[in-house]
């Protein structure tokens, strides 16, 4: 599994511009191969948020980052922010909640 990793440095109001508009996007993500999840974390006393997305494999995500060019004009017109550099990530490991394991 390999996750996309985005650091957002914007004042608190641009934060939860950016908050509603991934949510809107969140709505079509269950369709895109290879999703598998997503957290938006904001820490708006230090104005900053880490955005990830987890993917299936490396090619899901690579994938997703050539096809989100209109994704990153939106964002920049909506939320007036410029679109953050990407960080990939292979999840070495991941914890599996009990309810999820059939306990």
């Amino acid at each position: 599994m390999y996750a996309r990793v985005q650091t957002v440095h914007e004042p608190a109001e641009k934060l939860e511009a950016l908050a509603k508009l991934a949510g809107e996007q969140l709505a079509a993500a269950p369709a895109l191969a290879g999703f598998k999840d997503f957290f938006y974390l904001v820490d708006r006393a230090n104005e900053k948020a880490l955005v990830i997305s987890l993917w299936e494999t490396e090619a899901d995500l690579r994938r997703l980052e050539a096809n989100n060019a209109s994704v990153r004009e939106r964002v920049k017109e909506e939320a007036r922010l410029e679109s953050p550099a990407s960080e990939v990530f292979e999840v070495a490991f991941r914890s599996v909640p009990a309810v999820a394991a059939g306990n």
